[in-house]
């Protein structure tokens, strides 16, 4: 396989071909790495990057499949998170030269349900400063650019999240959302963005009190957002608002052939781009 077909194989996909011993985590790693490397002066989606640990943890996974141990739902993957969250020890932005090079003194419990599922955090996803526009720029980071085509924006405010993705450098992704933020980069880089419903996710205090903002997944295929979201769900004694019992979404679906799905074009009142409406007029046409 070369290095795109790495790069662009889906999450779920590269974690059967982990277990089947015919993919290494060090192959993806490294191609991912590769990839970043080759995208960066272009995409700018990436913030800090942690590649030689990376590369080290990677080979622990490794190592885990190659003699058969027990793997955590994302053993081996290249994991992009947002510039927001902490990881303790690590540095965190949001994007702004406010931060400095502040370390992170603990790790949120969403990054900690991600690390020690095996996910591999090789780079952290570019921001708006503190997350609060619907594009990529910052006087920190720059102007991050859309995958498919640079003169464009990939959204915001999880636009490096989506970037990533998009371009090939992460094989699954997280975002957070209050006003879009993963949904708008969704749609800008032909992805999948989730924002689950309020309590689903644990987030950090006082956000967490906050009941449209929201931590989520962003993905390039259904599957891979359900595996992600999966390993985010669930209480946390650390925020009070997170709902019991978990919600575990299934990864298989019945068909939906037969359904009768209503749908508005412009909710009554709002112009839609005549590309917006072809291109979704002929995705209902699979329904």
């Amino acid at each position: 396989m070369t290095d795109l077909d790495l790069c662009y194989m889906p999450a779920s996909e590269a974690l059967r071909l982990f277990k089947a011993k015919k993919l290494s985590p060090v192959e993806l790693m490294q191609a991912t790495i590769r990839r970043a490397e080759a995208t960066k002066a272009t995409i700018n989606c990436l913030t800090f990057t942690h590649f030689d640990e990376a590369i080290d943890l990677a080979r622990k996974a490794e190592a885990k499949y190659a003699r058969g141990a027990r793997t955590g739902a994302l053993e081996g993957l290249p994991i992009g998170i947002k510039d927001e969250s902490y990881i303790k020890g690590k540095r965190t932005s949001h994007g702004s030269l406010l931060s400095g090079d502040a370390i992170g003194g603990h790790t949120s419990t969403m990054n900690e349900r991600i690390i020690k599922a095996g996910g591999i955090v090789h780079a952290r996803t570019a921001t708006p400063e503190f997350s609060c526009a619907g594009y990529t720029w910052s006087k920190r980071w720059g102007v991050t650019r859309n995958p498919w085509n640079p003169d464009f924006t990939p959204g915001g405010s999880s636009g490096g999240s989506a970037a990533t993705l998009a371009s090939g450098t992460s094989s699954i992704a997280t975002g957070s959302d209050i006003a879009g933020s993963i949904r708008i980069p969704a749609s800008a880089c032909g992805l999948v963005g989730f924002k689950p419903p309020y309590g689903r996710n644990p987030d950090e205090p006082p956000f967490n009190l906050d009941f449209y903002c929201h931590t989520g997944p962003l993905a390039r295929n259904v599957g891979d957002a359900i595996l992600l979201q999966n390993v985010m769900a669930g209480p946390s004694p650390l925020d009070i608002a997170t709902l019991r019992p978990k919600l575990r979404l299934p990864l298989e679906y019945k068909p939906i052939k037969g359904w009768k799905i209503a749908f508005s074009m412009d909710l009554g009142s709002f112009e839609v781009d005549p590309d917006v409406r072809k291109n979704t007029l002929a995705a209902c046409d699979v329904f």
